[in-house]
C-alpha cells in the first residue's frame, strides 16, 4: 500500500478552518443564550467551582438562568475583540478588562472582585518536598526527580504569569524554563500535575483548596511579594442584557464574599 503525503498547505488550511469553526460556535452559542434571556458569562478557568456555587445561589434566589464558559482570560479577550458576545467577563487579572474598556467594549470601567494566590504543587507520586526556599526543587532537577514543571501559558493566563514572575524573583527561571509544560489555562495545568505528566507546577490556591484529594504536604502557598498582585476584575458590556447587572452586583455583596473566601480568595 502506498501512503500519500498530505501537503502542508492542505493541513494549514484544515487547521485554520477548524479554528474558525470553533470561534463561530462560541459566538453563536453566546448570542443564542442572550436571545433566550440567559445571562452569558465568560470566566477565567480558576473560577471553576466558586462561580458555580455563586451561580447556583443566585438562581435559587432569583430564578434567573445563567450560562458560563471557562477558559484562559487571554483567549476570552481575543474572542471578545473578534465579536464574541457575553454579558459578563470575569478575568483573572485587570489588564484584559482595562484593554476592553479602553477599546470601547465595556459599559463601565469594571471592578476588582477577588484577589488570587498561587501555590507550588507536587504530583501524587512525586518525591519532591515543598518548602519556602524551593531548595528541593533545585535538587530534584539535578537528580532527575523533576523532569517537567507545569504552569499556565504566561501570555494568556495571569496565574501563569505570576508563576513565571516567582521563578524570576528567585533567580530560577533559567533552569526551570526548559522544563516548562504550558497549559492553555490553569485547568489544563492542574491536569498535567494530577495526571503525573509533570512532577510539579504552580497553580491557583483556590483550585487546591477545594480539592479533597490533595494532601497538605503536597503544596506550598507562595508569598504574594514574589509576584505582582493577582487582582481579578470583571466588566459588563454595552451589549449586555439588562438583567446581567443583577448578578454583577450580587458578586460584590457580603453574602457572595463569604463564598469567595471559602474558596481561597481574598
Amino acid at each position: 500500500m502506498t501512503l500519500r503525503r498530505i501537503p502542508y498547505s492542505f493541513m494549514r488550511r484544515h487547521i485554520y478552518l477548524s479554528l474558525l469553526t470553533c470561534w463561530m460556535l462560541v459566538v453563536s452559542s453566546s448570542v443564542f443564550a442572550q436571545s433566550q434571556g440567559v445571562i452569558s458569562i465568560a470566566a477565567a478557568a480558576n473560577l471553576n467551582g466558586v462561580l458555580d456555587a455563586l451561580m447556583q445561589l443566585y438562581t435559587k434566589k432569583t430564578g434567573q438562568n445563567l450560562k458560563v464558559v471557562y477558559g484562559s482570560s487571554g483567549h476570552f479577550f481575543q474572542q471578545i475583540t473578534q465579536g464574541a458576545k457575553y454579558d459578563i467577563f470575569l478575568s483573572a487579572n485587570e489588564e484584559f478588562v482595562d484593554k476592553l474598556s479602553a477599546q470601547g467594549f465595556a459599559a463601565q470601567a469594571g471592578v476588582v472582585y477577588a484577589r488570587g494566590r498561587i501555590v507550588l504543587l507536587t504530583s501524587q507520586k512525586s518525591k519532591i518536598r515543598t518548602s519556602a526556599d524551593l531548595s528541593d526543587l533545585k535538587n530534584a532537577i539535578s537528580d532527575g526527580r523533576l523532569i517537567k514543571f507545569a504552569i499556565a501559558n504566561p501570555a494568556l493566563a495571569p496565574y501563569g504569569l505570576a508563576a513565571k514572575q516567582t521563578l524570576e524573583q528567585m533567580g530560577l527561571i533559567a533552569i526551570f524554563q526548559p522544563l516548562f509544560v504550558l497549559g492553555s489555562d490553569v485547568g489544563q495545568t492542574m491536569l498535567f500535575i494530577r495526571s503525573e505528566a509533570a512532577q510539579a507546577g504552580m497553580v491557583p490556591w483556590s483550585m487546591v483548596k477545594q480539592s479533597t484529594q490533595i494532601k497538605e504536604d503536597a503544596y506550598y502557598l507562595i508569598p504574594e511579594k514574589m509576584h505582582q498582585p493577582i487582582l481579578q476584575k470583571m466588566i459588563l458590556f454595552k451589549t449586555s442584557l439588562p438583567q446581567a447587572q443583577g448578578f454583577y452586583t450580587f458578586l460584590q455583596t457580603p453574602e457572595a464574599r463569604v463564598i469567595w473566601q471559602q474558596y481561597g480568595y481574598e
